[in-house]
């Protein structure tokens, strides 16, 4: 017996704390991390661009004449665009985003809920991706998502003459509720990811190039990586009844705004305790 999903419905009933706007977009780079490494375990090969996008520049009106003291404000942020040369929307990723809680990589550590946060967080989501089909042809796939459509406007045509592998994921319409309580600068948001994607850059082959553009504004997290890191990693292997488990460790360098803090990773995601860690 099949079961119908009422997307309002499942969405109303997957929480989200209004601090957690910026998951989706996380979310977002680890699909495309896992993507790229569906082409390629090449450490050199992969690359993903997240672009802020932000309101038009406004002018503001200075009174009394005046200007006011410290930087301009900056626009807010209406969306972000994450593009990645990753193996894109063929047959099985599609048929896997059209699969509410699909277990397509579960051993990857993914919950296929992911993309219920886009639109948790996002009004409308638009996707544009060129990939290799089974048969080894270049296509051209194209969608939206929105709640109140689920998937619609699909296109599906042979890619142009000389399209690479290419997808670009159009997060757009920023809740405003989840904006407000969400990080403003590209700096803050690459800090923010670089700590989500953490087991990746520490894992065996790295990450792939990761970079944040914020209009002028370019920030590579393994620059961010080199900024953070205290000391090598290290690993140790343990076991529990009969169970080998690898740990790595390492120590990243706390920044003054944060109080140092232990991440503990597992299935490829990272979990910030944010209980306070007494020196001695």
């Amino acid at each position: 017996m099949s079961l119908n999903t009422y997307l309002p419905g499942r969405l109303r009933n997957t929480p989200l704390p209004r601090s957690h706007g910026l998951l989706p977009l996380f979310e977002a780079v680890v699909n495309s991390i896992h993507s790229i490494s569906e082409v390629s375990t090449d450490p050199a090969y992969g690359e993903i661009t997240v672009e802020i996008v932000r309101a038009n520049q406004s002018s503001f009106q200075i009174e009394d004449g005046k200007a006011k003291r410290g930087a301009p404000p900056q626009e807010p942020i209406l969306g972000f665009k994450i593009i990645d040369n990753g193996s894109g929307f063929h047959e099985k990723n599609m048929m896997s985003f059209e699969t509410l809680d699909s277990e397509y990589k579960a051993q990857q550590g993914c919950r296929g809920v992911g993309r219920l946060l886009w639109l948790k967080v996002f009004e409308a989501v638009s996707v544009n991706s060129c990939f290799n089909d089974a048969d080894g042809a270049m296509k051209y796939r194209s969608f939206t998502f929105t709640t109140p459509q689920g998937i619609a406007n699909k296109e599906l045509t042979a890619a142009a003459a000389g399209a690479e592998l290419k997808t670009c994921v159009h997060l757009s319409g920023f809740r405003k509720i989840y904006r407000e309580k969400s990080s403003k600068t590209a700096r803050t948001i690459a800090n923010s990811l670089f700590e989500h994607c953490l087991w990746y850059f520490v894992r065996d082959g790295g990450a792939p190039r990761i970079r944040i553009k914020d209009d002028l504004e370019l920030i590579k997290l393994e620059d961010v990586y080199d900024d953070y890191m205290f000391s090598h990693s290290k690993k140790e292997n343990i076991a529990v009844k009969e169970q080998t488990f690898e740990i790595t460790h390492l120590k990243l360098k706390a920044s003054a705004a944060k109080q140092p803090f232990i991440a503990w990773c597992a299935a490829r995601e990272t979990l910030i305790n944010s209980a306070r860690i007494l020196h001695g």
